[in-house]
């Protein structure tokens, strides 16, 4: 099925490099919990950089592989991981897709530097 399945869409403003993307259309409720959902829902999601910036954003599902877990994004500046400028989790993926995609949109217009 994983295969058959498509990349989330997602508007990625100018600036950012993605580093690399398995966020799938799929959400978590959407499909059986077998291996496949172990495969798909991982920590390492979604991530780029805006290297002018040095800002990372990251995407992933945390704990990995755990259908009680939740998405999370963190905010990075520096490589500093102990002390993300944001970090956010939530099942709802609509939510996510809007929280990442405003997060790169302030951090490109320097509204979170």
């Amino acid at each position: 099925m994983k295969n058959k399945l498509k990349l989330q869409p997602l508007r990625i403003p100018s600036g950012w490099e993605v580093t690399y993307n398995t966020f799938l259309e799929i959400g978590p409720s959407n499909i059986k919990q077998d291996e496949e959902w172990l495969m798909i829902f991982t920590e390492s999601l979604f991530q780029a950089i805006h290297k002018s910036r040095n800002i990372l954003i990251d995407l992933g599902w945390y704990p990995e592989g755990d259908p009680k877990g939740n998405f999370g994004i963190e905010l990075i500046k520096n490589y500093e991981w102990e002390k993300p400028l944001e970090s956010i989790n939530s099942k709802d993926k609509d939510e996510i897709i809007e929280k990442l995609e405003l997060l790169m949109s302030m951090v490109e217009e320097g509204d979170i530097c």
